[in-house]
């Protein structure tokens, strides 16, 4: 498959696309037996106007993709977006199709007048992940800790 034919889009109702991107992140986060949620949970996601879904396509097959949330804030007038997940099909790896992704979100950002985007990544055990966003737009890099409650 030629990765200089890469259509990017945003999923809007294609449910299937949404399940190629899950399957897609099943295999680069090795989630260990994964199962889709509800065809009903999956469009209910889908029109959620908070919530995005981007695929990247090669010859009609979902090869990456990501999802990111629209935050609004009292601080500022401007949402922010944050950035949740981002994966590539392993054989798809460092052929530019993350870049293409990260400057489909920005250029969406732009065009709608959100304030930021921002992303966080583990730190431990996740080298790839850290390199590669350190090559991209994203400028600062501040370390968090990120607490969390199981209910």
């Amino acid at each position: 498959m030629n990765t200089k034919n890469v259509n990017i889009q945003l999923v809007t109702t294609n449910i299937n696309d949404f399940k190629g991107l899950l399957d897609v992140f099943e295999e680069v986060f090795q989630w260990v037996d994964y199962r889709y949620p509800t065809d009903e949970k999956l469009h209910h996601l889908l029109k959620n106007t908070n919530f995005l879904a981007v695929v990247a396509k090669i010859e009609n097959q979902v090869v990456g993709g990501l999802t990111a949330y629209i935050l609004d804030s009292y601080e500022v007038e401007k949402p922010s977006l944050y950035l949740h997940d981002l994966g590539v099909k392993a054989c798809f790896q460092n052929q530019g199709i993350g870049k293409q992704l990260i400057n489909y979100l920005m250029a969406y950002a732009k065009q709608n007048d959100f304030q930021d985007i921002f992303v966080g990544t583990e730190q431990d055990d996740n080298e790839d992940a850290i390199a590669f966003y350190r090559k991209t737009p994203f400028t600062d890099e501040t370390k968090v800790l990120q607490y969390s409650f199981q209910l």
